[in-house]
């Protein structure tokens, strides 16, 4: 038996919220291991290996410190998931692209968890433990432009929002989102197509397993994941990363979503093995 450390933030809420990690870590439960979970800095049991878990594009220095206590600590190198350091595809004010592009902004979900954590800061009269930047928390949508030269001043000079080359992957059937899922050595590969460009749980048309491209897994070790969600696609042979999330939520449950989620638990066991 080993013992499991789940960091996460103070005002995550992770017992109450649909991680996958919750799914995955039930699975690790029946295999005997303990699970505990440290939420906010404080007094963090011991562990054999712990799993950084913060809802939080930028994970403050102080969690990472704090986390070296333990042998073993998986995405200890996924510090960052923010568009500009994600992103290979951002465009700037006369760069020369002359195709379509997205606005987006640079935080992750849009920056809601980043501004529930400040607003729960502020009503405890408490100082945020993180600094990741301008939070732009109020785009419901990604909207999708002509070109460059249609986005308005006060994006380009917005320092929360960033603009993207858009680059879709699309056909006859209509457009294409690949998602891959993985823990350690354990993965899974899905793509997706929609009448949109941009796919929702809603307007799923079609679904099919995919491949996993070495590009793509060269930008895993680049962004240092153990264990996460990249969203990306495959258009004229290139390979495009939208969003890499650490923190992904639960797919809801099928024989085969439930089979795989029990196979990406056993990516464990050999990251255990290591932190012996």
């Amino acid at each position: 038996m080993s013992r499991i450390v789940i960091i996460t933030h103070a005002y995550d809420h992770f017992r109450t919220r649909k991680f996958l990690l919750g799914t995955l870590g039930r699975h690790w439960l029946e295999a005997g291991h303990d699970i505990s979970v440290a939420a906010g800095l404080g007094n963090w049991p011991d562990g054999d290996v712990a799993v950084m878990h913060l809802d939080l594009s930028v994970i403050p220095s102080a969690y990472t410190e704090a986390a070296a206590r333990y042998p073993r600590v998986i995405n200890a190198r996924a510090t960052d998931i923010r568009k500009r350091r994600v992103s290979r595809n951002l465009v700037r004010p006369d760069d020369g692209w002359a195709g379509p592009v997205i606005v987006k902004t640079d935080l992750n979900y849009g920056g809601i968890p980043e501004m529930n954590a400040a607003q729960q800061f502020r009503r405890e009269g408490k100082p945020a433990d993180f600094s990741p930047g301008p939070i732009v928390s109020t785009m419901q949508t990604y909207p999708i432009l002509d070109s460059s030269r249609d986005v308005p001043d006060e994006v380009w000079s917005n320092p929360g929002l960033v603009v993207e080359r858009f680059l879709p992957e699309r056909d006859a059937r209509g457009f294409w989102l690949r998602v891959w899922v993985f823990f350690g050595d354990r993965e899974r590969c899905t793509r997706y197509c929609g009448p949109q460009a941009i796919l929702k749980g809603g307007n799923i048309l079609a679904r099919e397993p995919a491949p996993v491209p070495d590009e793509l897994r060269a930008e895993r070790e680049r962004l240092g994941f153990d264990y996460g969600k990249f969203d990306f696609a495959v258009a004229d042979g290139a390979v495009i990363l939208y969003d890499a999330n650490k923190t992904p939520g639960a797919p809801p449950p099928s024989p085969a979503i439930d089979a795989s989620n029990a196979d990406l638990a056993r990516g464990l066991e050999p990251m255990l093995r290591k932190s012996a």
